[in-house]
């Protein structure tokens, strides 16, 4: 289904959920109360921040990307750590390194994390393999919020047992048009996304979740990776 035939299907969901709920509010009004009206950019922010944070608490979540391929994100919280799997790769964020891993079996090289700052994912490597970090989608939803030309639509969902928020926001931007919907659990984790990010088409959803972190996650195939200095 294409974006724009996927909104306009959940325009027609939404309007037919809505319409009781808009007649009472409406007649709630000509007995003098008033409802204020409801800011979607503002539920844009809030789902942009809460993906922005560091983990409120560990846990694993198990992904199905475009194709059928599984990735897993496992984030713990002490120490901030975040492992990025899939098949045949690994990409480890840790406060002392970032470690990357590739082959079967695996070859894994890690490059100094610098004194002042925590690493950051590379989002360009998550894109070869159908993932975008939580801060890429950040990013997306912040910019989608400020422009006041794009169409977002709101909707609430269960993936993976946990209970979400969604926006779908389309609009354009550079002369390109664009169409992202990113769903966001009640524990600040990234439950799906589909769009496009720097010209590369991506789609996946969590199927399971796990609020724990195994300490192997973190754990490479080699006992010495290689290490460079930035």
């Amino acid at each position: 289904m294409r974006p724009g035939e996927r909104r306009l299907r959940r325009h027609a969901i939404l309007l037919f959920l809505t319409g009781p709920i808009t007649a009472g509010l409406l007649a709630l009004a000509g007995c003098g109360g008033t409802t204020p009206p409801i800011d979607r950019t503002d539920l844009v922010n809030d789902l942009a921040a809460r993906l922005n944070q560091p983990p409120a608490a560990d846990y694993t979540a198990r992904y199905q990307l475009a194709g059928g391929t599984i990735a897993t994100v496992t984030q713990s919280k002490e120490p901030r750590r975040t492992a990025y799997r899939w098949t045949d790769g690994a990409l480890i964020l840790t406060p002392q390194a970032t470690t990357r891993c590739s082959g079967a079996p695996a070859v894994c090289t890690m490059t100094a994390a610098p004194a002042s700052a925590t690493p950051q994912p590379d989002a360009s490597e998550l894109l070869k393999h159908g993932l975008v970090p939580a801060q890429k989608v950040s990013a997306l939803l912040t910019a989608a919020a400020l422009d006041l030309r794009s169409e977002i639509e709101q909707r609430d969902t269960t993936i993976a047992g946990r209970p979400a928020s969604c926006v779908e926001v389309s609009g354009e931007r550079n002369g390109k048009n664009y169409d992202i919907e990113a769903c966001v659990t009640t524990d600040n984790v990234l439950g799906s996304f589909t769009g496009m990010v720097d010209g590369a088409p991506i789609e996946f959803a969590m199927t399971q979740y796990s609020p724990n972190a195994a300490p192997d996650a973190f754990a490479t195939s080699e006992p010495s990776p290689s290490i460079s200095a930035l």
